[in-house]
């Protein structure tokens, strides 16, 4: 290894390169010492220039290169792989109407950002291409709130389906029907009783119980890693949908998701907080704790969540899944818990 390897080391250590950013940087002796490789932005460009003063910048700024753009989701669904082949890890999910940043190509896959800041590849078949970010769902006025919903042609054929929770704009109500026009600018169409105004909710004690109400409904779905609507969930991916619904952005993940709002004791647990678990992992020469799971409280003894116990969505006691699935396996169990909602 390059003696000056170390120092881009130290750098890159403050990111998370496998789910945020891209920065994979190296020296190389070339008719002089030469950096290489890739990164996401102009900043980290900088910085590692900054560092390494007397290397020749040979640094590819993906942000910067002429294959970067943007796209909209056209599917449903559209799988997130880890890397650019069907048979790669499903990291997330992106769902209709959402932005995504194009960073790169490969033959027909896309090296993307989805809106939640997670990197990972994606079938060019399943998004709409553009040059400027996408404004899709920011023009949203009603979210879907059945399990599912049909979308369907102008001379009714079906031409889509789309899960729950979905923003979406309409255009016009009519003999009981909503009209949209998707990200491909094709019309459609969908039931009009399956979709409320957004307008309607909030992150507040009435909409938090609105938004439990509807993810009931989603007791059953079946649990899927990575996955992150109705068509299956993930502990996170449930949560984060779950607060989607009320308009707000939370982060992928369950230890992404456990830095966002305030802390509140297990006294104090009330409907729509958010429940994180731990568990011990050996790491080298020491005990760690991790936080592998995420739930959300019905009430004060009450949570919903996906999990793989039951590997679908299913309601169980806080206390008896602290003490019977965490504690008697020598895990920590419920570490910390977080409100989200405004307080009245």
């Amino acid at each position: 290894m390059h003696p000056l390897q170390t120092t881009i080391d130290q750098y890159a250590a403050q990111f998370d390169r496998r789910r945020m950013t891209i920065l994979a940087a190296h020296v190389e002796e070339d008719n002089g010492t030469v950096l290489r490789g890739r990164v996401l932005d102009r900043s980290q460009h900088d910085a590692l220039m900054a560092l390494l003063p007397n290397v020749r910048d040979e640094l590819i700024v993906l942000r910067e290169q002429p294959e970067h753009g943007f796209a909209t989701v056209g599917f449903g669904v559209l799988d997130v792989r880890w890397q650019a082949t069907r048979d790669s890890e499903l990291v997330t999910e992106a769902s209709f109407g959402e932005g995504l940043e194009v960073l790169a190509h490969d033959q027909q896959w896309l090296n993307v950002i989805t809106s939640d800041g997670y990197l990972g590849w994606v079938h060019r078949n399943g998004v709409v291409l553009h040059e400027q970010p996408s404004d899709y769902r920011n023009a949203a006025t009603h979210v879907i709130t059945s399990r599912w919903l049909p979308l369907f042609g102008l001379e009714g054929e079906q031409i889509g389906l789309l899960p729950w929770g979905i923003r979406l704009k309409i255009d016009e109500f009519r003999d009981g029907k909503a009209f949209i026009s998707t990200p491909a600018d094709v019309p459609g169409w969908l039931e009009a009783d399956s979709l409320t105004p957004v307008d309607d909710l909030a992150v507040d004690h009435a909409g938090i119980e609105d938004m439990l109400r509807a993810v009931r409904q989603l007791i059953g779905v079946p649990y899927l890693w990575g996955g992150t609507t109705s068509f299956g969930f993930d502990c996170s991916g449930l949560a984060q949908a779950a607060y989607r619904w009320l308009g707000v952005q939370l982060p992928r993940d369950a230890d992404q998701q456990s830095q966002i709002g305030h802390v509140i004791s297990r006294e104090e647990v009330a409907a729509g907080d958010l429940l994180f678990w731990g568990v011990l992992r050996n790491i080298e020469d020491y005990r760690h704790e991790r936080i592998n799971h995420v739930s959300i409280a019905l009430d004060n003894e009450w949570m919903i969540h996906a999990n793989q116990r039951n590997w679908s969505i299913s309601l169980d006691r806080i206390d008896e899944v602290h003490q019977q699935v965490y504690q008697a396996q020598g895990n920590p169990g419920l570490v910390v818990i977080r409100r989200i909602r405004e307080e009245q």
